[in-house]
């Protein structure tokens, strides 16, 4: 790691050996292993429910016999699960947006800010876009970068639920900086910004839940607009639903299925993509297929591939033998990540892929909880608590003040310009304010403060 994690781990508690963390290698939880009866059935039921409390703020993600994961353990008492269990069975049906609190062993080391900036993985195939002369094929690359970023997400753990300010910043290939901060807590809510020499992209993120027991409903609702700079044309993503399935009895596994749905809102071409359910035995997991639409409707492409791995087109009418390969997904790290994460994830927690500049210090990499669990230091949970009292005190004294809170890089949209898949938004649109530019940190600090009272903290 960079020598700035060693400043931030400097003001961490020592490390403290716990039982817990010296029973780990011999205890296995329910979720790598097939869900046994008896006594282990009460644990499992409860590490269930503790992961489901906290899902409903995750970004999109996945999971399976295929997906790139660390060991899970189980820490918690018998007695904690039972009264989140008390809790949880009232709400069958229901949306449980933020109404708990993870311990750290269930999650990893990155913020959802984090997560929605894992996209720019595969950022070339925007540039690749721009540079395209067929207007079918540049619709196809664009359809590609919405695929893509599925790749990185066969993960079941879940990312650190930012804070009110939190922001994240990242270095894109040309020099430009990604920002995203945390606009919303209640419900949380995400934006994010970049301009590059090629194509403009912008997205507030947010998700609903349906909560039915066994499994949870993740219906991803917000808005993303891709503007190309060559041909000024501006496309939207429409994307799929998730499940996570066995939340109580089984191998916690989430699945992706359903319609992509890629529009070029400048002429009204579309692309269209059937993200397969996994049947039995696995069946089509991973499989998506689809079409390129031309703004008459004639069918110009059949784009077909697996989200997890790759995607090719072949023109209307040819084989597949003459199929054109639009992505691959990049090598994963040998051996592989604890966490599961791609190269270009581990690299996020890491100055190299910061601003050459300098770094806000309400950046994600700064957070000590953050910090100690990428470290392995049994404190990332109690530390986790006392940024979230932290928050609960602002959120006080912004009552007692009788002020709001103000988003310092962004702002809502005045007019949200809404295509009909996205009349029910679910939230409001922000967008970049442009303040950024001129108030460009400079170094990076070794205290995380996205505060709007820091003298509370």
């Amino acid at each position: 790691m960079d020598g700035f994690e060693d400043d931030v781990r400097a003001g961490l508690p020592p490390k403290q050996p716990s039982d817990a963390a010296k029973d780990a290698k011999a205890h296995r939880s329910w979720i790598s292993r097939v869900g046994t009866w008896g006594s282990d059935l009460v644990n499992a039921v409860g590490d269930g429910l503790n992961y489901l409390a906290g899902y409903d703020e995750l970004e999109v993600t996945e999971g399976g016999e295929e997906a790139h994961a660390g060991e899970h353990t189980e820490v918690d008492a018998v007695d904690d699960r039972k009264a989140m269990w008390g809790q949880l069975k009232d709400m069958l049906g229901s949306d449980i947006m933020s109404m708990f609190s993870l311990p750290t062993f269930l999650m990893e080391p990155v913020s959802t800010l984090q997560k929605m900036a894992e996209i720019m993985q595969y950022q070339r195939l925007l540039e690749e876009a721009n540079e395209e002369e067929d207007a079918d094929v540049r619709l196809a690359k664009v359809t590609a970068f919405a695929v893509a970023v599925y790749s990185t997400m066969e993960r079941a753990k879940k990312p650190f639920n930012p804070i009110l300010g939190e922001t994240f910043e990242l270095k894109m290939n040309d020099g430009s900086t990604y920002l995203a901060e945390q606009v919303s807590h209640h419900p949380p809510i995400g934006a994010g910004h970049v301009k590059t020499k090629s194509f403009t992209y912008d997205i507030t993120s947010a998700v609903t839940t349906k909560f039915m027991g066994n499994w949870v409903d993740v219906f991803p609702v917000g808005r993303t607009r891709i503007t190309l700079h060559k041909t000024g044309e501006t496309f939207n993503i429409v994307p799929p639903s998730s499940r996570v399935n066995n939340l109580i009895i089984g191998r916690i596994w989430i699945d992706t299925f359903g319609e992509m749905k890629v529009i070029n809102l400048t002429s009204g071409a579309v692309a269209e993509l059937d993200f397969k359910a996994c049947g039995i035995m696995s069946f089509a997991r991973y499989v998506c297929s689809g079409v390129i639409k031309r703004p008459d409707g004639t069918i110009a492409l059949n784009v077909f591939g697996h989200w997890n791995r790759d995607l090719s087109y072949t023109r209307a009418g040819e084989d597949e033998d003459e199929k054109v390969q639009l992505w691959q997904v990049d090598e994963w790290p040998v051996p592989a990540n604890k966490y599961g994460f791609p190269t270009y994830t581990i690299k996020m927690n890491e100055m190299a892929s910061a601003p050459d500049y300098g770094l806000l210090a309400s950046d994600s990499r700064l957070r000590p909880d953050r910090v100690a669990l990428d470290e392995g230091d049994s404190s990332a949970t109690s530390l986790k608590t006392q940024l979230e009292e932290k928050q609960r005190a602002e959120r006080r004294t912004r009552k007692e003040k009788g002020e709001v809170w103000t988003p310092r890089w962004f702002k809502k949209a005045e007019h949200a310009d809404l295509h009909e898949l996205e009349k029910d938004v679910g939230t409001d649109v922000w967008e970049f304010n442009d303040d950024y530019d001129s108030k460009k940190p400079e170094g990076v600090p070794t205290k995380f403060s996205p505060w709007q009272y820091p003298e509370l903290n």
